[in-house]
Parts: C-alpha cells; structure tokens; sequence
C-alpha cells in the first residue's frame, strides 16, 4: 500500500464516521415520534433567568412572550449583566424582576447566569428555565420546559429555532444548518432514546442542580460544556420538541461571523479534544450517556464537515487516477452518501423542498466562503466569550479590543 493510498484510506475513514452519526440522527428524527409516558407531575415553582447584556430593544418582545407563561407562584428575573444602556429600566416597566449585576466583563453570560443563580439563593425555585433576551418563547414552552426538568430531575432542552435576520443567503443557509444542528438531531437522539447536548435559549434545570454546576468554565462552547459536565455527573439532558424558542441572527455582517466564529470554534474544539476523552471514559466506566454524547459530538459543524468529505474525495480520486486504488474512493463515496441522504431527508421533512433547493444551490459558496474562518481554527483560535452585538446594541468602549 503506497503512503498515497494509506493517507486516502485513512481520510476517508474520518470522513466516514461523523458523516454516518449525521445521518443516522437526521435519518431517526425523520421517523414517527414515539409517544413518551411520564409520570403525572405538578407543574414546579419555575423561575426563568433572562441573562441581558445591552438588550432594551429586544428585551420587550421577549418579556411579552415569557409573562403569560408564568403560573401565579413564577417569577421572571432579568439579569442586567454589565448593561450600558436602559435595559434594566425597560424589564422593570414591564413588571420583571430586575437584577443589576456588574463585574469584569470577561465571563460573558456563563457569568450573568451565575450572578442569577446566587440571587436566587434568598428565595430559591425548583426549577429555573434560561430564555435569552433575544428571544421568543411559543406559548405552552415554558410549562413544558419545567415540567420536564422536574420530571426527569435534569437538564431538558426545548426546540431552538433561528430566522436569518437578514435577506442574504447565507444568513438562510445558516438558520438552515442550525435547524439541522439544534432541532433534527436532538429529535432524531431522542427518537433513539440517547441524550442530547445543550443549545442555550430555552433550557430548564432543577434549581439546586444548576446551581452548584461549573456553568461551562473552560469552554467558549458554554452550553456543550455544560451538558457535558452534567453528563458527568450522572444528569444527561433531554430534548423536548414541545418547548419551542425563536430568534434570529444577527444583522450585521461582522457580528454574525464573529458569532459563528464562537460558536464554530468552540464546536470544533469539542470535537478535537473532548469527544474522544467522553467515548473513552465512556467505554471504561460503561457509562453509556458519556458514550454516545462523545459519539455525537465526533460530528462537526455541517460546513466544516462537507469540507473535510471534499478534501478526502480529492485524495481518493488521486490515488485511483494516480494507481488505480479504488479503496478510498468507494470510502469517500459512501460517506458522500450518508452526508447528502441523511441532510436531504432532514430538510424535506423538517423545512421543504423549497428549502432544499435552496440549500443545493447555495452550499458550495457558503462552504468556501466559510473557509478562512476554519483555517483560522488552526492559528489563531477563539477563545474568549464575546458578546454577539446586535444592531440596536451601543457601540463598545474605546479600551476594548476589537474582534480580529
């Protein structure tokens, strides 16, 4: 076996694998959900946290959307987490409970929530569910959030949706990979009855055992973080398509890169190094939960995923052209496969064919456009919580530093 061969061979393997967890998930969410039986639960004391930085614009829609959620023993509280404008003001006129919180800035909302969770000590929930301020919660989430936390005695995760925000494709095609990425392949996990990760907005927890959790530390991917660290301790998070959340990307073309940056290098970064420790501990321990969530996260983000399968087809193609070794092809092209199935069944059954087309038509240039953010993977990392600036959100201090 030529070393041109080999190295085929072994990308295409890499490409295989997480191309065959993706369809399988998608492949599973598009199966007829099966009805789950639970124990009859009151609804819980439920306090949801609403962590705002510099949100008064946004803030109203969200409040609006919480209020008739709450039964009559709830509360709403509002974390004003080193605000410069009137958020505080705006959740107080719409009847919030407001806490004011201000520190060094660097912790971003993993230490808003926690500034929250302290605050809640004097009077303490059973449960606490996390709206961003940016968001909209359908009515029925709240109750189903919390009722589910309470029920399971852990984290739940309800059904977190992005509109593009503005009228680019790539803003489409981005709430397209995340409805893929937060929405198919949780519902597809549960439908095969495994744990799921965190995806921020919309997720409840039973007070005490949010409380003493490390809140992602560590990690600019906070919400995987932290699903892992509860996995960890013997509490898997559990999806639930009943909870729906909205919101959108940002409209600023500069702050939605920098957001998918945070996001996708945290993501990546998850995958790299941590998934295979959790499949490892996983596998010792038979801890089964930690297993399967090291298993999911093999699978990178779609674009960076649909480049990788590129870069293993093209050395396959040259070692079949170069020496007639089909091998790696037939590798390549079955995890090409598995890639383009599993996505497509996920978007005709969950967005249409409209959107499919769609997707067909603009993925290539979304993918390269995506390029130089991956690269920047391997030099110059994200590893710092920024916060994602929205279009109604003041301009930064002077002192700070700039996004690169």
């Amino acid at each position: 076996m030529s070393p041109l061969d080999l190295a085929a061979r072994v990308a295409g393997a890499l490409a295989l694998v997480p191309c065959a967890i993706l369809a399988l998930e998608c492949l599973a969410a598009c199966l007829p959900r099966r009805r789950d039986r639970f124990a009859v639960v009151r609804v819980p004391r439920t306090v949801v946290l609403v962590p705002a930085h510099d949100e008064e614009d946004c803030l109203p829609a969200a409040l609006r959307s919480i209020e008739p959620e709450l039964g009559e023993d709830d509360r709403c509280v509002v974390v004003a987490h080193n605000c410069r404008d009137r958020t505080a003001m705006v959740a107080r006129a719409l009847g919030a409970e407001v806490l004011e919180a201000r520190d060094a800035g660097t912790g971003g909302k993993p230490d808003a929530l926690k500034a929250g969770l302290r605050h809640l000590d004097a009077d303490p929930p059973e449960v606490v569910v996390i709206v961003d301020a940016d968001c909209r919660v359908e009515p029925g989430a709240i109750r189903a959030l919390a009722t589910a936390a309470a029920e399971s005695d852990g984290p739940v995760q309800g059904d977190y949706r992005f509109g593009p925000g503005s009228d680019d494709d790539f803003a489409s095609l981005s709430s397209l990979a995340l409805l893929v990425k937060n929405v198919v392949r949780p519902l597809g996990l549960t439908h095969l009855g495994l744990p799921c990760l965190l995806n921020g907005s919309g997720s409840a927890y039973p007070f005490t055992l949010l409380r003493e959790a490390p809140h992602g530390d560590g990690s600019i991917a906070e919400d995987y973080q932290l699903a892992i660290d509860l996995a960890r301790r013997g509490h898997a998070t559990r999806f639930v398509p009943e909870a729906r959340v909205h919101s959108a990307l940002p409209e600023r073309p500069g702050a939605a890169m920098g957001q998918r940056r945070r996001w996708e290098h945290g993501h990546l970064s998850l995958s790299f190094f941590t998934a295979p420790a959790l499949i490892l501990r996983g596998l010792a321990t038979l801890e089964w939960n930690l297993f399967f969530l090291g298993i999911d996260l093999l699978v990178p983000p779609l674009a960076f995923l649909i480049l990788g399968w590129g870069a293993s087809a093209a050395l396959a193609a040259a070692a079949f052209l170069g020496q007639g070794r089909p091998a790696a092809l037939w590798i390549t092209l079955a995890a090409g496969a598995l890639l383009f199935g599993g996505v497509t069944c996920a978007l005709l059954r969950f967005a249409g064919a409209r959107a499919l087309l769609f997707a067909l038509r603009t993925t290539p240039a979304y993918v390269l456009a995506k390029l130089p953010l991956y690269l920047r993977f391997f030099g110059r990392r994200e590893t710092r919580w920024r916060k994602t600036e929205r279009a109604s959100s003041p301009p930064p201090p002077a002192s700070e530093e700039e996004a690169a």
